[in-house]
């Protein structure tokens, strides 16, 4: 293969000569007699100069405000849930080289004045009151949000990343009456009231269970959150002489806490009663026995806010939209048959 100094050794000038004149340096001096011997040279010998690579230019940065409760990341065991969607959106966050800022929403006025005019968009995790939406809005200087969860004050404004709350409740119910249970209740933390009814697990169960004729009133518990609170409400239903031999728990924290009362007061799980979890906390895998589960993909929830919110940013999109994404049931150990059960 010819090189630059072939060419330069032909004409007898130096490599750095022949360069510049081949790269058109207006600040050289040369005669038109060496330009032309040069010219002569590269025919003569077949030199090809070789191709500049491209200087790829630099992805812009964004900048996503990511708001959230004070409580969403205090416990790894109560809170996987939003553990598990900032796990995704940190994922793709990556990816697509944008700069995620926590934004507490007491943090609000701390956050407006650090930021700005900075941040491009924002995510706001959780089932929030119109009263916290109007306080993000006018804390967070932009026009591109995505609410992750089932309450979104602004459905013509906010684009909403959930998950059919009924198909999910009636697979969890399905799965059990497949299993030969219809002696079954339903415990959980108590829900957000900004939440359609279509969205509330306990009026879904008690939906269901009465189209069925097998609803019992006594076997509804809700209570607070957490793995304490489920312990509290587990209690609660032992009191009973007559106790389900199946047990819908509309969280996986609460779910958590009533096994342990369950094994506490001597009883076994799966052998006396099923229980059936919801959301999928990967924190269900390591309980005794391991949680039979409703699976909400959080963290792919958590990479779709992302991908929703470049789509407004980068103007490719106008129109706010809703994503679902879809559910299934983990079946584990703490789930069996009622023929292996004894009613």
């Amino acid at each position: 293969m010819v090189k630059l100094e072939d060419v330069a050794n032909k004409v007898g000038i130096s490599k750095t000569t022949v360069s510049r004149v081949l790269n058109n340096d207006q600040t050289l001096t040369v005669t038109d007699e060496t330009r032309e011997k040069i010219k002569a040279a590269v025919d003569e010998l077949g030199y090809k100069p070789l191709r500049k690579k491209k200087v790829k230019a630099k992805k812009k940065q964004y900048h996503i405000a990511m708001v959230h409760n004070d409580e969403a990341f205090r416990s790894t065991v109560d809170r996987a849930f939003y553990f598990s969607i900032r796990n995704g959106i940190e994922q793709m966050s990556l990816k697509k080289s944008i700069n995620i800022i926590s934004a507490p929403i007491d943090h609000l006025p701390t956050i407006k004045e650090e930021y700005a005019n900075v941040i491009d968009g924002a995510i706001i995790l959780g089932n929030l009151s119109r009263a916290q939406h109007e306080e993000i809005r006018k804390n967070i200087n932009t026009d591109h949000f995505v609410v992750i969860g089932l309450a979104n004050p602004y459905p013509d404004v906010y684009d909403q990343i959930s998950f059919n709350t009924r198909n999910a409740v009636y697979k969890v119910l399905d799965y059990l009456i497949s299993l030969g249970h219809e002696k079954i209740g339903c415990l959980g933390a108590q829900e957000f009231s900004g939440i359609l009814d279509t969205d509330s697990r306990k009026l879904l169960f008690t939906k269901y269970m009465k189209e069925k004729q097998l609803y019992r009133d006594e076997w509804v518990i809700f209570g607070d959150k957490g793995t304490e609170a489920g312990q509290d409400m587990a209690k609660q239903l032992l009191e009973l002489e007559d106790l389900p031999t199946a047990l819908f728990i509309a969280n996986d924290p609460t779910a958590i806490g009533v096994v342990q009362a369950l094994q506490d007061h001597g009883l076994k799980v799966p052998e006396d009663i099923s229980i059936v979890g919801f959301n999928g906390d990967y924190t269900t895998e390591y309980t005794y026995p391991p949680l039979s589960t409703l699976k909400v993909n959080t963290r792919e929830m958590g990479m779709e806010a992302i991908l929703c919110l470049l789509e407004r940013v980068n103007d490719e999109r106008k129109l706010a939209k809703k994503v679902e994404m879809a559910t299934h049931i983990i079946e584990r150990k703490s789930s069996r048959l009622i023929s292996m059960v004894e009613s």
